[in-house]
């Protein structure tokens, strides 16, 4: 075996094991691929491996060992833990869940494998499972009220409310304390319209753990929805320090703007969330730039392209570069957040600017897609999204294509597909039932490419959407946009409560979901609306 050929076997793997516990994870590695070479089907060679891809940062590297050592010996216990946990940190749920379920079979009522195996179900969305392995959890963890607060919570996934419900309250009759159960309750009372109970528990979650960055988080969600901006923005700072928390808080040695004068000072201005939420957040740049100050924006890469165009002398820096240290970030005076530019920028109603377009889009490119859509003729462009990929709320925010079939028979209109992803099977389908054509665009693709997107956007007469990026780059153009808002988890705050207009997007009509209704009738609202649209004017 190379240099290590005057050693045995045995000798060599356990001075593998060794320089691994020294830390000397490249000489360990070196040692373990010569065994393989000579013995390819030990298993214990591959957990090995697969131990030192992990501790050097390769979790691919390492699932793809650990899967080895499954493959060789299924029994591999350690090995298939290894192999579930490396993939669930990779966020590959369907496959972590498949191996934790396995080990909850083979390795008796283990509360941590039960507990890593139901959370990975959630993931998956295999609530069924998850609800199961919760079930068995109850009797052996230590914490009745965490699992079955976690329970609960998996009926809520499924609109189960009413069995959610029971579990909280006969957590909460135990322990009225437990401010987890309290924070979920509240999220019920949300679904149910039962609003300023909302409030109160959450108050009082605050009163009994004053330092529950969770309940603050939840808390200052339910101010914004209300328009009670003075108290919601310092409440929203809380969600730094969320153990789940992934903004860039902590990245920058910097103080954060605190109202301070901008005339002159440099302000550096991070997003978060995904990017209508970032779109959201650089509607507040005009604001910070008419201030005097000199500005750099930190956004994921797909934004930079349209946010450089349409924020001229800003300095656009990538998210991704940020993260990874391949990009020097600038000196500046301050940095902000969308709480810190909110609390000074949007502290009312009154301070949200009556014109709402600040996002430039490529007009040529807008008019040469508006000519190839039109096909010579001048019927109104209708740009339709119909689908959400948010990961907590997409069944509430999607809906089902066959559903727009009054809107889409409207005659006199043509119909472009804003929807990002692959959608073809179902366009045919509507347009088989229906006959209605539905414009497909595979040039224009928003996941990778939001710039030639905005123009696409920028080359409809109206836009009409569930609440996703799409909604956000046409608001932000200024071009007239019909929203449809879910009840409930769906409704992001920043649509509040009844409103049926956008203070952040002049341009914007919200179209509201009833809590005890489907999307039905907020589609045959939508339909009636666009008829009175298209209606010539007297």
């Amino acid at each position: 075996m190379s240099k290590n050929g005057a050693m045995t076997v045995g000798q060599a793997f356990s001075k593998a094991i060794t320089l691994m516990n020294a830390g000397q994870y490249a000489d360990a590695k070196q040692i373990c691929e010569d065994i393989n070479r000579a013995r390819p089907l030990e298993p214990d060679v591959h957990n090995l491996l697969g131990g030192l891809a992990f501790k050097m940062g390769r979790p691919t590297e390492a699932a793809t060992h650990f899967n080895r050592v499954i493959e060789l010996k299924p029994d591999h216990t350690e090995a298939r833990l290894n192999l579930a946990k490396m993939l669930r940190d990779l966020q590959r749920w369907d496959e972590a869940a498949h191996h934790f379920e396995y080990l909850t079979r083979t390795t008796g009522n283990n509360a941590d494998i039960l507990m890593d195996c139901a959370r990975a179900q959630v993931k998956a969305k295999q609530y069924d499972d998850a609800i199961r392995s919760f079930e068995k959890a109850v009797a052996v963890h230590p914490s009745t009220d965490l699992v079955q607060t976690e329970l609960a919570d998996v009926f809520l996934k499924k609109g189960d409310i009413a069995t959610a419900e029971e579990i909280y309250t006969t957590i909460l009759a135990r322990n009225p304390t437990y401010s987890f159960a309290l924070i979920n309750l509240a999220v019920v009372r949300d679904m149910q319209g039962r609003m300023e109970e909302v409030l109160q528990l959450q108050q009082e979650i605050l009163r009994i753990d004053p330092d529950n960055a969770n309940a603050h988080s939840h808390y200052a969600l339910a101010l914004l929805a209300r328009e009670r901006f003075t108290e919601g923005w310092p409440e929203y700072i809380w969600r730094f320090r969320r153990t789940e928390t992934t903004t860039l808080h902590d990245r920058f040695d910097l103080p954060f703007w605190e109202g301070e004068p901008l005339q002159s000072r440099h302000l550096l201005i991070w997003t978060e969330q995904g990017p209508g939420d970032e779109i959201l957040i650089s509607s507040m740049i005009p604001g910070v730039l008419a201030q005097g100050a000199r500005c750099t924006l930190v956004c994921t890469a797909r934004l930079v392209p349209l946010f450089t165009r349409s924020f001229p002398g800003v300095d656009i820096l990538q998210r991704e570069h940020v993260v990874a240290g391949t990009i020097k970030t600038p000196s500046a005076d301050f940095q902000a957040s969308l709480s810190h530019l909110g609390r000074y920028l949007r502290p009312n109603l009154a301070a949200f600017p009556a014109d709402g377009a600040f996002l430039k889009a490529d007009t040529e490119l807008a008019d040469q897609l508006r000519t190839g859509y039109q096909a010579g003729d001048d019927m109104p462009l209708i740009g339709i999204s119909w689908r959400s990929a948010n990961p907590a709320a997409e069944s509430e925010k999607s809906t089902a294509l066959a559903d727009w079939s009054e809107l889409l028979s409207i005659p006199g209109l043509r119909f472009v597909s804003l929807q990002y992803g692959s959608h073809a099977l179902e366009i045919e389908a509507v347009k088989k039932t229906t006959g209605a054509e539905i414009i497909t665009d595979t040039s224009v693709d928003p996941l990778t490419d939001l710039d030639r997107f905005a123009a696409q956007v920028a080359a409809m007469d109206l836009v009409i959407s569930v609440s996703n990026t799409t909604v956000h780059v046409a608001g932000g153009l200024g071009r007239p946009v019909s929203t449809l808002v879910p009840p409930s988890l769906g409704r992001i705050w920043y649509w509040f409560l009844e409103r049926t207009d956008s203070p952040w997007y002049p341009s914007m009509r919200l179209f509201r979901r009833n809590r005890d209704t489907t999307w039905g009738p907020v589609l045959h609202e939508v339909a009636q609306a666009l008829a009175l649209w298209r209606r010539p004017k007297a």
